[in-house]
């Protein structure tokens, strides 16, 4: 429930008695990663901030989803031609780690 994200990504949660689950939507930087900034440190930093909130439950969470990064070269097929694209940028890929 936060009204600057809500037209941008979708997160549903579901309680279980051992676990959360969440399913996902993460917004993309887009073309040309015009909205780099907006995903990293808006989106990235708000549901980052809602993963602490779950895990002071201290049950386990699984995420699942589209999380539009890759995090590592092996995650793509062609990680050269894609460095610095939308999903396999430097901030992306290290705002991903702190998710971790």
């Amino acid at each position: 429930n936060n009204e600057d994200h809500d037209s941008e990504g979708r997160c549903i949660t579901a309680e279980f008695q051992h676990f959360y689950l969440i399913s996902v939507y993460t917004p993309n930087a887009g073309a040309g990663c015009h909205r780099l900034d907006y995903r990293v440190n808006e989106w990235d930093v708000t549901f980052q901030e809602y993963i602490q909130t779950l895990k002071q439950e201290g049950k386990p969470i699984i995420i699942t989803g589209d999380l539009n990064v890759a995090h590592h070269e092996i995650d793509l097929a062609r990680p050269k031609s894609n460095e610095g694209s939308a999903c396999f940028t430097i901030e992306e890929r290290n705002s991903f780690t702190k998710m971790l």
